[in-house]
């Protein structure tokens, strides 16, 4: 049986608007304790050849390039790719009049690009609602060039979606381990890449503002089961996770992998 978050069905209904994928960043934006920044992190490991082309899969709004269209300095040229119309055409917005910049609406799975055809693949926070994951990953490796790089960050098992399953656990939250994560990343890349390493990125949520945190769990149906969930007592649930200072402290767990073709 598919995980739930690789539910066609539950991630169109999550990313059919933008304004869902803005509420869950911004609990992150808001609350997060390194203030370094994920995106800005994981921007820092890219290496693009000049003149090279790179593709994103799953871009989403590609509001991670707002204010990084420098990394594409020395002629490169970026695909911008997402399977959901609403963020292609919010992508599209972004990047209109970037002549180096194309968006399409592409599902990573059946990616329509010949052979070795980018220096550079991009996949941030999307591999694990791919319903056939070493599908997408052949696919990734078929449109690398020789010595081509995948960057690819994902989150870990011991994060928010488990903690926020446990906290809601009395309320009928469930949690499933991630179809692909920090923990089983690895093993399901090696198949396809000669080299792979993780990066860790050390941070963690201190929430001030418990209306945030519901926001956040009612945005999120494919990460934990929330159906039916009453606000008042998910609400009631979170409060009683504010220690003395009035803060939900909160771990989290995220990192990229680097892997070379």
């Amino acid at each position: 049986m598919p995980h739930a978050m690789q539910s066609q069905a539950a991630v169109r209904a999550q990313y059919a608007r933008k304004d869902g994928l803005q509420t869950r960043k911004s609990l992150h934006d808001k609350y997060s304790t390194n203030r370094q920044g994920f995106g800005n992190w994981i921007a820092s490991h890219y290496r693009f050849p000049a003149g090279g082309r790179v593709l994103e899969v799953g871009c989403g709004t590609a509001g991670m390039w707002a204010e990084r269209w420098d990394l594409l300095e020395g002629g490169v040229k970026l695909v911008l790719s997402d399977a959901s119309e609403a963020m292609v055409q919010a992508a599209r917005a972004l990047a209109q009049g970037r002549e180096n910049v194309r968006v399409e609406r592409i599902d990573v799975q059946d990616i329509p690009y010949p052979d070795a055809s980018f220096d550079a693949v991009v996949a941030s926070m999307v591999l694990h609602h791919v319903p056939d994951i070493p599908r997408a990953l052949a696919q990734v490796r078929r449109v690398l060039r020789e010595e081509g790089t995948f960057y690819c960050a994902t989150a870990g098992e011991n994060g928010l979606a488990r903690w926020l399953a446990d906290v809601l656990a009395p309320l009928g939250a469930r949690y499933d381990p991630f179809p692909f994560s920090l923990q089983n990343g690895e093993s399901l890349l090696r198949p396809h890449f000669a080299r792979v390493r993780c990066e860790r990125y050390p941070d963690s949520l201190a929430v001030t503002d418990v209306g945030d945190l519901v926001e956040y769990v009612c945005s999120m149906t494919s990460m934990i089961d929330v159906e039916g969930l009453d606000r008042d007592a998910l609400r009631a649930s979170l409060e009683a996770r504010m220690d003395a200072d009035g803060v939900v402290r909160i771990p989290k767990e995220y990192g990229l992998f680097i892997c070379e073709a």
